[in-house]
């Protein structure tokens, strides 16, 4: 499928949130769950097609119809007369004819713009570019085909296609041409016997003469290309690919020149069948489960054209063709048409679907003739058009929005940008040296990064970033990089065994991971510094079919053939499966306790509808332009979406009929936002596009950044916070309104070190594997172990008390046990879990058993235990419509039924609910049986954040926050509104609570809790008050206590324990949705809920990052402000609490999965694609080919030296996850640079822009070390 459509595609899916994850497995959750993500920067509008448009695609379609399938008549003016070998010799060949345009044939993928489905917008060409197989390794092998309107010099299937055997040298009287498998052409003169020539334009590959034939090489990616003169000399077909490692694949041809097979230094072989003069099969050689070659691509032809590509759904994509084999319709193998018309200069004038869907119409204008310039237009379905001006050399100048907004261009003779300017008038330049290298990159705002070259090679040695940071690394004679050293002089080093492949990566700290590669540079087993041993077998196309773990546990995949998961096996046996259709999209998943969720689609492969094992029923509908414009949820309520006539969103209704509206400027960046009450927020930038001032109802909040683009100052009314970082950008302070926290590091940019404003200070200790050993702190230390497969295996506390875990099969955790010094067991609880993980029952020792039953949407409907119980019944959508617990005076009111009106809660048993128009609940009252109601009120800032709540006696407190949303302090306020008569004051280690100091008259003197955490989970608790002594103002007592946290399954605090007494103090009793109780007895207390979630008594509900959390509801009591992002119900909690968490009260997660974008920017997440190896690092598809754009990399330019990334976990988790797993990756440890693309910085393409921003994406240059990637899922 071609670009626009599978990018379509990603925005249609982003609507179906969290329930996909839940049952859909690692598979699909690539393109549903997320499916929201950031709409607001979705391409093309909505409407009726252009009658006009209509009228000639409907002509179109009628003679694709009539002439589909037949055999066309031969015609001997084609070049080559149709069949290959066919050149005459002396005469030109085909490659001379396309390089009569010498500019038009070498421009790069970087260089085209696209336009329609697609449509090269400078020459007007359709064109197409497909993989049919990719074997991973060293050096990747792919078979491609790729197909142009205007081409006419492709072979081995039709002169319009041009495909991986189709690449030679022509050689005629002027010297050679270069037929490229990526459409493109180059010619160069004939070089003399020793020199080397120079295509006259395009990139810049040195082209000499070696025995028998040529060897092109490629300086940028370090690839050679040997090329094999044929008999008569006319023509020199490609033999031999190699790297500068010696990494080679070579291809064969029988004694007439035909293909017969790729045989691949690493053991892959493919085989290719031919007939009459086409290639008609592609096999790989022993890729089948008994050892026999297994069929991954077949292929037909009609008169020499090509006209059908079956895979292995047994289906075929159709193509129908005029007589000279330009495409006139494509039909997928879901039946999806398409269908193009020409002028006579094989421009595309009219292209659409044959539904009427995704239609374009095109013009072309005579060059100006004083200018040369020209101006071709693209009007979509909507009657939208946008303007590109294309000069001489058929470079784009200016593209000009269906807004008159301008974005401009300036490009080199060898096609490199030198200026790019967007609508406002902001330019960054690009500087190259001799060799054609990217030497210097100027901003808008003058800051530059600059690159320097080792000699020979295109490799850098150094990066500086702007504030003069470096990055430095150095080769080997074979462009192997031995060492990486960051801005703070680390140094890590890379050994390499015989064959060149990476066989031990020693960090800065002189540990070591060391592996075994297979031949193609595929690693089969990995030791890592503490001598755990990972073995991977693959498949023979290099996936990975069994993966052993250091305990010994194996999981067992299948794929298809195309490299979709088909199953997983796990340890513990249990299966879950996937189906597709014959494009790949995913047709229904089967988990492990055999429920099924299916997918429905429309045209081009649009998601319509998600059907959950529950009969649940999610909806998606597209315009004419496949835009997303409504979601319907199970109920049938409608989201709707309105998009401008660029395609961005400019308003969106939700389910309850609230309305937003959104202004962007020229350049696509929100300045204004308007929220349901008519209320503006805008937002003013600066020439990189970074926020530095929001208003909002008359409150301003600034913003700062460093050189590296780090905040460093935030100044709102309730704060002002001001950071600092080291060269790698990690934070080094954070101080709020004169309150700092400080952060030591090691040399792998771990903490070692935190000291919070009180002066609590904690230290951490790792072992060589990076895992926390040791948490050290003023009151008491813990220490931890781990078994062979990495997980916890004991904690102990002051060498006291000693907590014991244990994991089963699935590595779900099954037992974990308290113990004293003397082996007293405090404490055991065991867990049981469904075949599919979900968490069955619980059998504490303290609290008794209790047995979980759960509905087919994974939620608990019921708790039994031995004298009580509780009970759950949801709607559709998830919402509670009634709940049963062990009742409280507190919480007895909200027994029973719940009554909505839309979406909003109107009522739960005795308690009503009111309303403002934004969806933010004002008013909480709980009717009693004896006395009058029970009455809280809310009050909301103009951000969404709880600004004061009056409770039912009265009494008022005020909440204040930083910039970044954090919840800093809360103030119980006197009679008089004014008077503070309690303040607790809040400081944030990035998303989590470090610390808390409550200052009252009832206290003797500040009362301070300090929390140390692991990721979500709180390790420990540190209660200090300190108290003045009498008559001494410069002299104070401190009482302090310490306590080990023993959590669930997610992160919520279960049990406080006291080491100095080997004693529980604190047991949480909770209910499933978290409302919380524990012993009059107990000797301490701790505000933690669920993880990110704090109690506060006053409210009754807990404080969650972005939103309040009411336990009795199970509800948020404000919209999600992602809208749709996170989950297909905006206002619930997290469909099961046992095993999914909402730490920032924003995006539903299951346990660990990470939480959310990290706050200090330093981790990324990737999903990691077939055949990537995290054990070995990541590397880039063509690391060497540095004169690569990111544009060209979002664009989709298969072959480029960026690795995607993203900021936000959901992005990998949830769109891009194929079953292969997903890594997080600390930016600080890569030795390259890396470019943050998330505000989307490409003024030549809002589309591109729009996918960079929607998934928060960070390119990543040439290879990830695996010394960066700190997470592995």
């Amino acid at each position: 499928m071609s670009n626009q459509i599978v990018k379509a595609l990603e925005d249609a899916a982003k609507k179906i949130g969290k329930s996909l994850a839940e049952d859909a497995g690692k598979a699909v959750k690539d393109f549903y769950h997320s499916a929201g993500t950031k709409l607001k920067t979705v391409a093309k509008n909505t409407a009726e097609a252009d009658a006009k448009h209509k009228g000639a695609l409907d002509d179109i379609l009628n003679g694709a119809e009539k002439d589909a399938g037949k055999d066309l008549p031969h015609d001997p003016k084609l070049p080559g007369g149709g069949h290959p070998g066919g050149e005459h010799p002396g005469e030109p060949g085909p490659g001379r004819v396309q390089v009569q345009n010498p500019d038009e044939a070498a421009r790069a993928d970087d260089a085209i713009c696209p336009g329609g489905e697609p449509v090269d917008m400078a020459t007007g060409r359709m064109f197409i570019d497909q993989v049919d197989t990719t074997l991973p390794g060293s050096l990747p092998l792919l078979f491609t085909r790729n197909h142009e309107s205007g081409y006419l010099a492709g072979r081995w299937m039709g002169p319009r296609w041009v495909c991986t055997f189709d690449e030679r040298l022509e050689i005629d009287t002027e010297g050679l041409v270069h037929i490229r498998a990526d459409r493109r052409t180059q010619a160069y003169p004939h070089p003399d016997p020793g020199e080397t020539v120079e295509a006259t334009t395009g990139e810049r590959r040195h082209l000499r003469l070696a025995k028998g034939g040529y060897h092109l090489h490629d300086r940028t990616t370090g690839l050679t290309r040997e090329f094999t003169t044929a008999p008569g000399g006319t023509e020199a077909l490609l033999t031999k690919v190699r790297n500068r490692q010696g990494h080679h694949y070579t291809l064969a041809y029988d004694e007439h020149g035909t293909p017969q097979s790729i045989t691949h230094s690493g053991g892959y072989h493919l085989l290719v069948t031919t007939d009459s003069g086409r290639i008609t099969a592609l096999r790989l050689a022993g890729g089948a489960p008994d050892g026999g070659d297994t069929l991954i691509t077949r292929y037909g032809y009609t008169d020499g054209h090509l006209t059908s590509v079956y895979n292995s759904s047994g289906k075929p994509m159709r193509f129908a063709n005029d007589p000279t084999g330009r495409i006139l319709s494509w039909t997928d193998r879901t039946n999806s048409q398409y269908l193009y018309q020409y002028d006579e200069f094989n421009r595309v004038t009219d292209e659409g679907g044959a539904d009427g869907s995704l239609r374009f119409h095109f013009t072309y204008d005579e060059p100006d003739p004083e200018t040369g310039l020209k101006l071709h237009t693209e009007t979509n379905a909507h009657g939208h058009t946008t303007t590109y001006t294309v000069n001489e050399r058929a470079q784009i100048t200016a593209i000009t929005d269906p807004l008159g907004n301008t974005s401009t261009y300036e490009r080199d003779e060898y096609h490199r940008l030198l200026t790019e300017t967007d609508p406002l008038g902001r330019t960054t330049r690009h500087e190259y040296d001799g060799a054609g290298d990217l030497i210097r990159v100027t901003r808008p705002n003058g800051e530059q990064t600059t690159a320097t070259y080792g000699a020979g090679l295109s490799l850098p040695e150094a990066i500086t970033e702007p504030g003069g940071t470096t990055w430095r690394q150095a080769y080997d004679a074979l462009g192997r990089r031995v060492s990486a050293t960051d801005p703070l002089g680390n140094v890590t080093t890379f050994g390499y065994d015989s064959r060149g492949h990476l066989s031990t990566v020693t960090d800065p700290a002189g540990d070591t991971t060391s592996l075994r590669c297979d031949d193609a540079g595929m690693a089969v087993e990995t030791l890592d510094p503490t001598g755990a041993v990972t073995r991977i077998e693959r498949d023979a196309f290099g996936r990975p079919v069994t993966v052993t773990d250091p305990a010994g546990q194996v999981t067992r995949m299948t794929w298809t053939i195309e490299g979709k998961p088909e199953s997983r096996t796990g340890p513990d046996g249990t299966v879950e499966r996937w189906t597709y259709d014959g494009e790949g999209n995913c047709l229904a998943h089967t988990d492990q306790l055999g429920r099924t969720t299916t997918f429905e689609y429309t045209h081009f492969e649009l998601l319509a509808a998600r059907t959950g094992p529950d009969g649940s029923r999610i909806t998606f509908t597209h315009d004419s332009c496949m835009q997303l414009v409504a979601v319907g949820n199970a109920t049938g309520q409608q989201w709707t979406y309105t998009y401008d006539p660029a395609g961005r969103v400019i308003a969106e209704t939700d389910f309850h009929g609230r309305a937003l509206a959104y202004r962007l400027d020229a350049a696509g960046q929100l300045i204004e936002h308007t929220d349901a009450f008519g209320s503006l927020t805008s937002y003013d930038r600066d020439e990189l596009g970074r926020v530095i001032t929001k208003e909002a109802h008359g409150r301003s909040t600034t913003f700062g950044y460093d050189q590296a683009g780090n905040v460093i100052r935030a100044v709102n009314q309730d704060a002002d916070v001001r950071r600092t970082f080291d060269p790698l950008g990690s934070l080094l302070s954070e101080t709020v309104n004169g309150r700092t926290i400080t952060f030591d590091r090691d040399v792998l940019g771990r903490r070692t070190r935190r000291t919070t404003p009180s002066g609590h200070v904690t230290a951490r200790s790792y072992d060589t594997a990076g895992r926390l050993t040791g948490l050290d702190t003023p009151g008491g230390t813990i220490d931890f172990s781990y078994d062979a497969a990495g997980r916890e295996q004991q904690r102990t506390f002051d060498d006291r008390l000693t907590l014991t875990s244990h994991w089963n099969s699935s590595d779900l955790l099954s037992a974990q046990e308290l113990r004293t010094s003397q082996q007293h067991v405090l404490q055991r609880r065991t867990y049981a879990y469904r075949e599919d993980g979900s968490l069955s029952g619980v059998d504490d020792r303290l609290t008794g058993k209790r047995t979980f039953e759960l509905d087919l949407a994974g939620r608990v409907t019921g708790v039994h235990a031995a004298d009580w119980s509780e009970a759950y019944a949801y709607d559709l959508n998830g919402n509670l419509t009634s709940a049963e617990w062990p009742a409280t005076a507190a919480n007895e009111p909200a027994v029973g039924a719940r009554s909505y009106s839309g979406t909003q809660l109107t009522s739960a048993g005795r308690v009503r609910y009111e309303y403002d128009s934004a969806g933010r609940m004002t008013l909480r009252q709980a009717v009693r049986l004896s006395r009058k109601p029970d009455t809280w009120r809310y009050t909301w800032d103009s951000d969404n954040r709880l600004s004061e709540v009056t409770t039912p006696d009265g009494t008022r407190w005020r909440y204040r926050y930083d910039p970044f949303g954090r919840r800093i302090a809360k103030e119980r306020l006197a009679a008089d509104g004014t008077t503070v008569e309690e303040v607790t004051t809040f400081t944030w280690d990035g998303p989590v609570l470090a610390e808390q100091t409550t200052q009252a008259s009832y206290l003797p003197g500040p009362h301070t809790i300090s929390w140390d955490h692991q990721d979500l989970h709180p390790l420990a608790q540190t209660e200090t008050i300190t108290v003045p002594i009498a008559d001494d103002q410069d002299q104070a007592r401190v009482d302090q206590r310490f306590f080990a946290i023993v959590t669930d399954l997610v992160g919520t605090p279960t049990e406080l324990v006291d080491p100095a007494t080997e004693s529980i103090a604190w047991q949480a009793g909770s209910t499933l949705w978290g409302q919380t109780a524990w012993p009059s007895a107990s000797t301490t207390y701790t505000p933690l809920r669920f993880p990110g979630q704090y109690f506060d008594p006053e409210t009754r509900l807990n404080y969650n990052h972005h939103r309040y959390y009411d336990p009795e509801t199970a509800r948020y009591i404000t919209p999600d402000p992602l809208g749709l992002t996170p989950a297909p119900n905006p206002d619930t909690y997290v469909h099961n609490p046992h095993t999914w968490s909402d730490p920032l009260g924003l995006s539903p997660h299951a346990n660990p999965r990470p939480t959310g974008p990290d706050p200090n920017g330093h981790i990324v997440y990737r999903a990691l694609a077939k055949g990537e190896d995290p054990s070995v690092g990541l590397t880039a598809r063509d690391p060497n080919n540095l004169a690569v754009r990111p544009l060209s990399h979002v664009a989709g330019k298969k072959r480029t030296p960026w690795i995607s990334l993203s900021k936000n976990p959901d992005i990998a988790f949830d769109k891009y996850n194929q079953g292969n797993g997903v890594v997080a990756i600390d930016l600080r440890r890569i030795p390259y640079k890396y470019t943050d693309i998330s505000d989307g910085p490409f003024p030549s393409s809002r589309r591109h822009s729009a996918y960079a921003r929607k998934d928060s994406e960070v390119l990543a240059w040439r290879f990830i070390p695996p010394e960066a990637i700190v997470g592995i899922w």
